[in-house]
């Protein structure tokens, strides 16, 4: 799953209504997000559980600052594991 642009309370309420679609996927593309708010971060850490529920580990690629700040004020950041975007050699 890659989501793009702002993770605020609108796209937060759009993605919680479409989450059947993409709530077994146990990695998300951070990189093209450019804006998160404790909505969005709520959003990521009901997702999160959801993928511990399963037994599997929560990936996030690409987070930026922002978004580990944002996790680490609400004490949630241990539920994620970071991963670097990967990057082909030219």
């Amino acid at each position: 799953m890659i989501l793009s642009g702002d993770l605020q309370v609108q796209q937060a309420k759009s993605l919680w209504l479409r989450r059947a679609e993409w709530w077994q996927q146990d990695c998300i593309e951070l990189s093209a997000v450019t804006a998160l708010d404790s909505a969005g971060l709520a959003l990521l850490v009901k997702w999160a559980k959801a993928v511990l529920t399963r037994g599997a580990t929560p990936q996030v690629v690409g987070a930026s600052a922002d978004f580990y700040t944002l996790a680490n004020l609400y004490g949630v950041a241990n539920l994620f594991q970071s991963t670097s975007p990967t990057t082909e050699d030219k």
